[in-house]
């Protein structure tokens, strides 16, 4: 009886470490259940962020993540998830030529479309793709990082008119922070040379 009651008491503290912290005790050392933590809270200061900008530009935003796991997370964590089209991530992550995760074989926020037969080109632009136009060129995205950079990649820099950082998402658990990532206003989209 003695074996399974300590398992018991083992797995419990194992899986929800904050039964160690409201016991008093400080954990010193990394807690892995940490990389767990604060998704959602991150997640709804960045929609929050997407609306506040949406009612004040007047259009709608998409969103754009340093890495896979944020993108992912987020997606995840969105309430309103707003794909772009068929089988578009609701959060894409920086371009790249590289086919490196999941988000590589998705639809993305540089590749081109099919232009119907006989649509005129958008604004007299020639793209290098035949028949095909990017719907996000000329638009606004929110791009999100994690840490404390001055600048965007390049890539994204390079991609869109300007970019400024509008804010800091903290989140903090026990007077630890979790995470932190900086959110910037990029505008006005147009596609990278091929």
């Amino acid at each position: 009886m003695g074996r399974p009651l300590v398992g018991l008491i083992t797995s419990v503290i194992v899986l929800d470490t904050d039964l160690l912290r409201t016991a008093g005790y400080q954990l010193w050392r990394s807690d892995p259940s940490d990389r767990m933590r604060g998704w959602k809270s991150a997640t709804r200061a960045v929609e929050k962020m997407r609306n506040d900008f949406e009612a004040q530009l007047g259009e709608k935003l998409f969103l754009i993540a340093d890495a896979r796991d944020r993108a992912s997370e987020i997606s995840f964590y969105l309430r309103d998830k707003r794909a772009e089209g068929p089988g578009h991530p609701p959060v894409y992550i920086t371009e790249s030529q590289d086919l490196v995760n999941q988000f590589s074989f998705w639809p993305r926020y540089d590749e081109f479309v099919e232009l119907k037969p006989g649509t005129p080109q958008p604004g007299g632009e020639v793209y290098t793709e035949e028949n095909g136009i990017s719907p996000f060129v000329g638009r606004d995205a929110l791009f999100i990082r994690a840490g404390e950079k001055e600048h965007v990649p390049h890539n994204i820099r390079a991609a869109f008119q300007s970019t400024e950082p509008v804010g800091t998402i903290e989140v903090r658990r026990y007077g630890k922070v979790l995470r932190k990532w900086q959110v910037f206003l990029c505008r006005n989209y147009r596609t990278l040379p091929l």
